[in-house]
């Protein structure tokens, strides 16, 4: 895990980051988005600012920016922490008693990218009842988080899948699941997750390269029937399961293999098309 860097945007202004205290971040209602940093280019940053966007709408809440405006913001911030590499955090705070006030924060954030072992070998995650009441939405839900992170630490899991009251599989806390059966990828619908940039992506490189994949509600009890999974997310990129609970899975699956070899592609590609 890496430390926050030197500075962070408060209101427009480039201020140190000693004076950043994070638990601002639990006094209002927070939209967010983490954006993964790769050879200084914010990775598919349209994708996530349409994303900002779409949760302030679908909760009411207005961010009075433009897309220009924040990416002119990131690009100064990465530039003044000299970064390569990273995560950076956006979080639009609206004060609980008056939405119309907020306060606009971007800064680095610790990261954790897996390790070639755990890409090679799997990660092993769980399942924890958790239900988000807006999914479609990325805003701060701290007792969720809670709930998810200390069956974490308990467990000693890399992460947890969300299960509903219906018993389905929805999204992990911080991922998107997948699971292979035979040729075919089946993920939860979007109506019941948070849908990720990076599984849109992993969507769209299976439509591009005739990769089967099928959107459908997934019981907890169908898991044992799957051959293979993985997560997704902006850290994880694409991470493969080696277990969920008690199940193992191939880890080694041809098709897993396919989507990292092609996902990593995709952002090769994105990054040169930024630099050029």
């Amino acid at each position: 895990m890496e430390s926050i860097n030197d500075y962070y945007i408060h209101n427009f202004k480039l201020l140190e980051s000693s004076n950043f205290d994070e638990k601002i971040l639990k006094e209002g209602t927070s939209i967010y988005e983490v954006i993964r940093i790769e050879n200084t280019i914010p990775l598919f940053l349209e994708n996530h600012l349409n994303r900002l966007f779409h949760s302030a709408d679908i909760s009411n809440l207005n961010i009075d920016l433009s897309y220009c405006d924040i990416e002119i913001l990131i690009e100064q911030l990465i530039k003044k922490n000299k970064v390569l590499n990273g995560k950076i955090k956006i979080v639009a705070l609206y004060n609980s008693n008056n939405k119309s006030e907020k306060e606009l924060l971007i800064y680095f954030t610790p990261h954790y990218f897996p390790t070639k072992f755990e890409i090679l070998e799997g990660v092993n995650i769980g399942i924890c009842k958790v239900t988000r009441t807006n999914p479609n939405a990325k805003i701060l839900n701290t007792k969720a988080r809670a709930k998810a992170d200390k069956s974490i630490t308990k467990k000693k899991l890399f992460e947890v899948l969300l299960q509903n009251d219906a018993g389905y599989i929805t999204e992990g806390s911080r991922s998107n699941i997948f699971f292979i059966k035979n040729n075919t990828i089946f993920t939860p619908p979007e109506n019941d997750i948070l849908m990720g940039i990076t599984r849109n992506n992993i969507i769209s490189v299976c439509n591009q390269y005739n990769i089967n994949i099928i959107e459908k509600k997934i019981h907890s009890s169908e898991i044992s029937e799957m051959d293979s999974a993985f997560i997704s997310g902006t850290s994880l990129k694409v991470l493969p399961v080696r277990c969920i609970e008690t199940q193992i899975f191939n880890t080694r699956n041809s098709i897993l293999m396919d989507i990292i070899t092609l996902y990593d592609a995709m952002i090769e590609e994105y990054v040169l098309s930024k630099l050029s």
